[in-house]
């Protein structure tokens, strides 16, 4: 079956999926019956059901309870379900639903007995398995105390909220188990976006991470570790229903996710600090990273030890204080990068930080934890964007270096064929005045200032176009030609299907093969028959050259004692394979010397080819 088509069906199986999951939601809303309850709020928790039920305990309605919980109150609800009184007198099992608290009883009959009932999250009378796991206490007619009261004791540790905004709903026994069915782990009815979050984080903490392990940057650990604990805050519910780290809630799964909230805020820092430079880019901004730093970590300490030893209203504190100074740092770090901002990788921060940082407050303010994912989200995707641009601009910069480092070590090679050349001019001008040949010493050495003159004027270029070149190649030909008494005929050649005004070759690249074929083939040749040729033609994207020469040969050369030859090793040619080599990309031969021979066997010559690459 085509991929695209397997896409397809999945989108399509996945969308029907959501829409089941979307409808039963609104059912289940439709079919349960929410319930009127008033507040008795104190401090004491050795008041009993007996003390609460008793004439003269004020309840209130939830609406007077204008100040958010803290831990150290306990409040009793009392659900009046007189008008509901005609519909549970069947002999139906119902079930009251509500939000979770950390420690929360119901206080029923049965048997003629007054019982308790724990369903907090602390409590562990009830697994989570859902990834919204709504609290569901079995209830009866001949449960109700008084014929209509359902009382409930419930302490909120974990965070702060007004009462006001708490809600109690019974439901039908058929319709919870049709809940149950919905949020069942075993069942593909979870919604879709909190599988494409973790989809998203999965992927991104892979590829960082692998990313970290092939390139040593810190930056992509930080980001694969700030991915991960994002992932695991904000999928706790998801992770305890399956199993996954925790089975149930407990006060450590909590202090667990408490300091997930931290590691979160400290990797984000120490991603921000590397992926920026801080240190070296942003002093000021790095020296405020580092404050926090310290301060989250002073934090988590002082958090663990708080909820350790169960203070509950100073753990929420502290993380408040955590949020507020992340929230500052948020905003000033934006104001500042938008200020200060020395390239475009501070925009990705402060792009994907304004994104996370609204649908925290969009969390914040309405508790719905989908704008916090879509904000995560979207980060986590500015994020990865930014570190692939900066990528690019690494490698951007790491082949301009290459280049550079190119460039300057041509010039260095080419600095020392350029004194090896000038040594051997004036070499010849000290020969030519030796044996007392004025006139030739004073015009070869009006043309070697002449042939300097141009060198010194190309010197700051690395390449030279090709008619540059072969013009320098004409006035060494005169000089050398002038230097030994015009005993040999040279001659250059450029084909049609080559510019050489518009190609550019690395320059004087072609002398010292034009000198080798001089000195040694040609001047150690008897007779006048001496003759060079220098033929330039274009295939496909190399410019070729070939010297070629009717010498003695490069065998026959090296058994005689030439009265030209140097007294000291030459390097021409070796310095400037090495220059042919850094001009090249690839690995491919540029230099072919041929030994020409006749039908006879006996040596005719010498043909050096050279490639030069022009693209």
């Amino acid at each position: 079956m085509p991929k695209s088509l397997l896409y397809i069906i999945s989108v399509l199986i996945l969308s029907n999926v959501y829409c089941y999951s979307l409808n039963a939601q609104n059912n289940l809303h439709k079919n349960t019956t929410q319930v009127p309850f008033e507040v008795y709020k104190t401090t004491d928790d050795t008041l009993s059901i007996h003390d609460i039920i008793k004439p003269g305990t004020h309840f209130r309605s939830s609406g007077y309870f204008t100040d958010k919980t803290r831990p150290k109150d306990i409040y009793w609800i009392k659900i009046d379900l007189n008008k509901e009184l005609e519909i549970l007198k069947t002999d139906s099992l119902w079930f009251l639903k509500s939000s979770n608290y950390a420690h929360a009883s119901m206080f029923c009959v049965e048997n003629n007995i007054l019982i308790e009932k724990k369903f907090g999250l602390f409590d562990g009378s009830e697994k989570i398995n859902s990834i919204s796991h709504i609290n569901r206490i079995p209830l009866k007619y001949s449960s109700l105390i008084k014929n209509r009261f359902i009382y409930l004791k419930i302490r909120r540790l974990r965070f702060s909220d007004r009462v006001v905004n708490w809600k109690f709903h019974y439901a039908l026994q058929t319709i919870n188990h049709s809940a149950q069915s919905y949020y069942l782990k075993k069942n593909i009815t979870i919604p879709i976006r909190k599988y494409i979050f973790t989809g998203i984080c999965l992927v991104m903490f892979i590829l960082t991470l692998a990313f970290f392990i092939t390139s040593g940057n810190f930056e992509f650990l930080f980001y694969s570790l700030y991915i991960l604990w994002l992932f695991i805050y904000l999928n706790g519910p998801l992770l305890i229903a399956n199993n996954i780290i925790f089975d149930s809630y407990s006060i450590i799964v909590h202090w667990f996710f408490q300091i997930a909230q931290v590691l979160i805020n400290l990797c984000y820092v120490y991603f921000v600090s590397f992926y920026l430079a801080t240190k070296k880019d942003y002093p000021t901004l790095n020296r405020i990273i580092k404050c926090i730093i310290y301060t989250l970590v002073i934090i988590i300490i002082i958090d663990s030890f708080f909820l350790y030893f169960k203070y509950f209203e100073a753990a929420i504190y502290i993380m408040n204080i955590q949020r507020l100074i992340m929230t500052l740092f948020g905003i000033g770090g934006m104001i500042y990068l938008l200020l200060t901002a020395k390239n475009r990788l501070a925009y990705f921060i402060v792009a994907g930080s304004f994104l996370f940082m609204i649908g925290t407050l969009g969390f914040f303010f309405t508790k719905k934890c989908d704008y916090m994912i879509a904000g995560a989200t979207l980060e986590i995707i500015i994020f990865a964007l930014g570190l692939a641009y900066k990528i690019h601009q690494e490698h951007k910069e790491k082949l301009l270096f290459e280049k550079e480092s190119f460039i300057n070590n041509c010039k260095a090679l080419r600095a020392q064929i350029n004194p090896h050349f000038i040594f051997n001019s004036l070499g010849s001008i000290q020969h030519l005045i030796v044996f007392e040949k004025k006139e030739a010493a004073l015009k070869y050495l009006s043309k070697f200032s002449h042939l300097m003159r141009n060198l010194l004027e190309n010197s700051i270029e690395t390449n030279i176009v090709l008619s540059d070149e072969i013009n320098l190649l004409h006035q060494y030909l005169e000089l050398e030609a002038l230097r030994f008494d015009a005993s040999f005929e040279y001659a250059i050649h450029v084909t049609d299907t080559l510019n050489p005004d518009v190609e550019e070759v690395p320059m004087l690249i072609i002398q010292p093969f034009v000198e080798n074929a001089i000195l040694y083939g040609l001047l150690n040749k008897k007779g006048e028959d001496k003759k060079l040729n220098i033929c330039f033609r274009k295939e496909k994207n190399h410019i070729i050259c070939e010297v070629d020469d009717n010498g003695i040969g490069r065998s026959a050369a090296k058994n005689i004692n030439s009265s030209f030859k140097k007294p000291i090793k030459s390097r021409g040619l070796e310095l400037t394979e090495k220059r042919l080599q850094q001009f090249h990309k690839s690995e491919e031969k540029n230099i072919k010397i041929i030994d020409k021979i006749d039908n006879y066997g006996t040596s005719i010559g010498t043909k050096v080819v050279i490639k030069i690459q022009t693209e």
